[in-house]
């Protein structure tokens, strides 16, 4: 896992030595419970225009090109949902990225939590036949490729039961060192 740190806060640093303690064994954890591997993973620590910014430029990089309308209205609406969100992930062309609003983790126990919940759908996405599903349907949202709207509700639904199982997994926060 590699770390880095977008916009410095004050619990940035005891924020980052927590993830370097627990990054590792939290995805082996969230691996061994969903049954998949956890894929290479960035961590960025951030505040939360930050992780709106960073989860929507990781995403339009795996969609492809899209209209300047498009990503403003995108930003409009990841901007007001992640402001207050923990964390968010993210698929990359190489993995996937985390990016942690470490205003909002400044207590380290939830910070557990938050990193195993994020992990999870790092998981999640990595299993066979996610990754293709997930940028058909960012390209779907970003106007690139339209399709029906059964397969965006279809979709919607699967990403609902995948929230469900990462908030199932925080009660593994538990096992982690130092917990």
């Amino acid at each position: 896992m590699n770390i880095t740190v977008d916009r410095r806060s004050r619990s940035a640093r005891r924020i980052e030595d927590r993830i370097r303690e627990i990054g590792d064994h939290a995805g082996q954890l969230a691996a061994r419970h969903l049954g998949g591997r956890v894929p290479q993973v960035e961590i960025a620590l951030t505040d939360g225009n930050g992780v709106a910014r960073l989860v929507q430029d990781a995403d339009i990089a795996l969609a492809g090109r899209t209209t300047w309308r498009r990503r403003t209205v995108g930003r409009v609406a990841d901007h007001w949902h992640a402001r207050h969100a923990f964390a968010a992930t993210a698929l990359t062309p190489r993995g996937a990225l985390v990016a942690i609003n470490a205003s909002r983790n400044s207590d380290l126990r939830e910070l557990d939590r938050t990193l195993i919940h994020e992990l999870g759908h790092a998981v999640q996405l990595n299993q066979p036949g996610a990754r293709d599903r997930h940028v058909t349907y960012l390209r779907q949202q970003y106007g690139i490729t339209p399709h029906s709207k059964t397969d965006q509700r279809e979709y919607e639904r699967l990403i609902d039961i995948r929230e469900q199982q990462a908030e199932n997994l925080e009660a593994l926060a538990r096992q982690l060192p130092g917990h």
